[in-house]
């Protein structure tokens, strides 16, 4: 009767630790404007709180691409030359694996160095207040129509089906992934299993 307890206690706590582990918050780089010139993208990841885990997508039309910088040196100077990584395709997803900084720019000529097609994200580790102060999310700032010049540039751009609106951080539910206490309960019922 002992090792069908044990058992069944190592079979609860493993549950438990894969229950424990959810999906992450996706955030869509500029929200339904996605990644073009005309958005303040300072002002869009002001106030969020990005967690190891949470995943950004840029959405965007073909004549923009997505390069992720090594450096701030590179981001504060739109330096493309030794990039981490180059995209095109108009959706580029990122998993925030770790804490840290990371740098964003787009590529192409004068899109960076205009002064709005580069963003910076920085993640911090899972804990339950980070968790809260990103559920709570900032108001949703009132982003700039397109100047005429943008407008005139997209109807004379190949179409492609524009980037549909995503959710605002405060206004879905949010989980995060803890691997940490995945990895802690499945070791834990090991043992227990082991010890029985």
């Amino acid at each position: 009767m002992k090792a069908s307890s044990v058992a069944l206690l190592a079979a609860v706590m493993a549950v438990a630790a894969v229950a424990s582990t959810a999906v992450a918050k996706d955030y869509t780089v500029g929200g339904s404007y996605g990644w073009d010139t005309y958005v303040d993208y300072d002002k869009w990841a002001a106030g969020k709180t990005f967690i190891v885990g949470d995943t950004i997508t840029f959405k965007y039309e073909p004549y923009h691409n997505v390069v992720e910088v090594p450096a701030e040196t590179d981001y504060d100077g739109c330096v493309s030359t030794n990039p981490v990584s180059v995209h095109s395709g108009g959706n580029t997803t990122f998993e925030l694996a770790a804490a840290g900084t990371r740098y964003f720019i787009c590529s192409i000529p004068r899109h960076c160095l205009n002064g709005t097609m580069h963003v910076k994200v920085t993640t911090v580790p899972y804990s339950a207040s980070a968790a809260a102060a990103a559920d709570a999310g900032p108001s949703p700032a009132p982003l700039p129509s397109p100047p005429a010049d943008e407008q005139q540039h997209r109807s004379n751009s190949a179409s492609s089906p524009a980037a549909g609106p995503s959710s605002s951080a405060a206004s879905t539910p949010r989980h995060r992934k803890q691997p940490a206490v995945a990895v802690a309960g499945l070791a834990l019922a090991a043992l227990v299993a082991m010890a029985a």
